[in-house]
Order: C-alpha cells, then structure tokens, then sequence
C-alpha cells in the first residue's frame, strides 16, 4: 500500500455539552454534516466524567445555563487543572460573558448562526482564533 492509499486520520472529535435536548442534536448534526465525530453530555458534570474516562476531544461546544453542573464550572475545572484543557466556543443564552477561559471571539449568543459555529469549532480545533 502506498502513502496515497493509507486510511486517512479519524476526523476530530468534538464534544458538545449542552442540555437541551434539540439544541444538542441540532449542534451534533451540524457537526456531524461537516464530518467531525461527536460526543454529547447533558451538563457538566457528564462532561466532567467524560473528560476524566476518554480522550480528550479537539474541542468543546458549551453552554453556560445547565442544571447539575453549569459551564461557567466546567471551564472552572479545566482552568484550574482538574481537568484536561479543551479549547471551547461557548453558545450560549446568557446576556453576558464573564470573562472564563474561553477567547472572548469564541462566544456565540444563542440562536448562533450555523456558519459562524462552524468557523469557531474550525478555528478551536486547529488552535488558532
């Protein structure tokens, strides 16, 4: 087999934490369409456990607003290095970005344009802005 005709890399995984049900699977079909691989949570809490147990995604798409563990906690964690750093474009419903980890040009208000998504996960997932 020549270098040509080798399998190509696994697209990027991407993990999507959001707790409304059609939003996620909005998001996760998007994603999905463009080819990435997606994983989802409910909260995060389960993203917490999904970045203790598996490998540590490409990038993250985040809400903020979410019951049990919110994502202003999750990236609380991640800054603080109780958990791996993933690079995250946060949508969200709230009026305001206080400042988390995230670069302020990775934060989408929610409904978020699907094209503008989907540049913001590009540019997460090869690490520029």
């Amino acid at each position: 087999m020549t270098n040509a005709e080798q399998t190509p890399a696994p697209a990027p995984t991407v993990l999507v934490v959001e707790d409304d049900d059609d939003t996620r699977a909005e998001i996760r079909d998007l994603l999905e369409e463009q080819g990435y691989r997606v994983a989802t949570a409910r909260n995060g809490l389960d993203a917490q456990e999904y970045l203790r147990k598996r490998p540590s995604p490409a990038c993250m798409v985040l809400d903020l607003w979410m019951p049990v563990m919110d994502g202003w906690a999750l990236a609380a964690e991640m800054n603080a290095g109780r958990l791996p750093r993933v690079p995250f474009v946060v949508v969200t419903a709230a009026a305001a970005y206080w400042g988390y980890p995230s670069p302020p040009g990775r934060v989408l208000r929610k409904p978020a344009s699907p094209a503008r998504l989907l540049a913001l996960v590009a540019d997460a997932v090869r690490g520029t802005d």
